[in-house]
């Protein structure tokens, strides 16, 4: 009885022994830096102005555009800017001064950088009601308005023409958006990026100018 019994509670438990033992299952995933650049209602960007700067000559009146993109990343950013397309307007530097020929136009005549960062959402980090992070505007990009003088200006922060050449850096930070996805309302930065240009008695004229934005990597 002793040898019957024995063999039995060895049954009993191989049986759950071979229950507790089995395989597994691996999960392996991977994560990209991801970056999104959409307008306001979260949207593909497509920003157009078509009237900002369709103006009579004023007296010491700038002509202003606003436009403002939302960002996102899980990663470090950084925004950059090229001049894409400019038809009817030519590089170059701002008009002459009094006395000279007539001028067109130029992409020098038109400033453009960055207005404001706005970074109150619940879910952008470092960022909520009492925002702690720091999102650096490259030297000559932070957008101000300038004093015209005797019709004229002269900018001392960036134009059009200097984002002609290449894709520039304009805005960089640390990484936005702690959760959430496009559609989420609290997980973005909002950047207003402003363009401006004094009418002045330019040549006639109509021209158009495109501006590409990225927004990729830090360090990239």
């Amino acid at each position: 009885m002793k040898s019957t019994k024995y063999a039995l509670l060895v049954t009993i438990g191989l049986a759950v022994q071979g229950l507790v033992w089995g395989q597994t299952i691996t999960y392996n995933g991977t994560i990209p830096g991801t970056f999104s650049i959409l307008d306001g209602s979260n949207a593909a960007l497509n920003l157009s102005d078509s009237t900002a700067f369709v103006a009579a000559v004023g007296t010491g009146t700038m002509s202003e555009s606003t436009q403002s993109v939302r960002l996102r990343s899980n990663a470090g950013y950084k925004l950059s800017a090229q001049v894409t397309t400019n038809t009817g307007i030519a590089a170059g530097t701002v008009a002459a001064a009094a006395g000279s020929t007539g001028n067109a136009i130029t992409l020098a005549d038109i400033g453009f950088g960055v207005s404001t960062v706005a970074v109150t959402g619940a879910s952008v980090v470092n960022g909520g009601g009492t925002p702690t992070r720091t999102d650096t505007t490259a030297t000559g990009f932070a957008y101000t308005t300038p004093t015209p003088v005797d019709g004229r200006i002269s900018w001392s922060t960036s134009t059009l023409g200097g984002i002609l050449s290449s894709s520039t850096q304009i805005l960089s930070g640390d990484r936005i958006s702690a959760s959430g996805d496009n559609g989420s309302d609290d997980n973005f930065l909002t950047v207003a990026l402003k363009a401006g240009y004094l009418p002045e008695y330019f040549t006639p004229g109509n021209f158009t100018v495109v501006v590409t934005l990225t927004l990729a990597a830090s360090g990239t």
